[in-house]
């Protein structure tokens, strides 16, 4: 059976929150290397909004068109904590050591935790 649209973009939404969450838990023992290694760009508040903004724009895509479909506000629910928890770090809300690459890493988790549990929502019906 193909797969469909909503699996393939929630699959990619899964990986790319999995990715912004190793990136934000490695990062800070990783800053020297990476600047080393020339991959400093890695570091850099650009790639961050990137990764920020793919995230928002395929959860918010995909989460609300399978809450319109499912009335299951599960996902919704994780992924707006995840988006809340990227805004704590991104406007240094809390502070303490490590605050952000805590902060964006639970947020990370958060979000791909969404889209799973949207996968899961989605293999149970023939709806998409």
């Amino acid at each position: 059976m193909p797969e469909s649209n909503t699996q393939t973009l929630d699959r990619y939404g899964m990986l790319l929150s999995i990715g912004c969450a190793i990136h934000c838990a490695v990062l800070p023992m990783a800053m020297g290397l990476l600047t080393a290694s020339g991959l400093g760009w890695i570091a850099g508040p650009e790639f961050e909004w990137a990764i920020l903004a793919c995230t928002f724009l395929i959860g918010s895509t995909q989460l609300i068109k399978s809450f319109t479909t499912h009335r299951n506000p599960l996902s919704l629910y994780l992924f707006g904590a995840g988006l809340t928890f990227f805004a704590l770090a991104k406007l240094e809300a809390v502070q303490f050591q490590y605050s952000e690459a805590v902060l964006m890493t639970i947020g990370g988790l958060l979000t791909a935790t969404a889209h799973f549990k949207n996968l899961r929502l989605c293999a149970c019906c023939n709806a998409h």
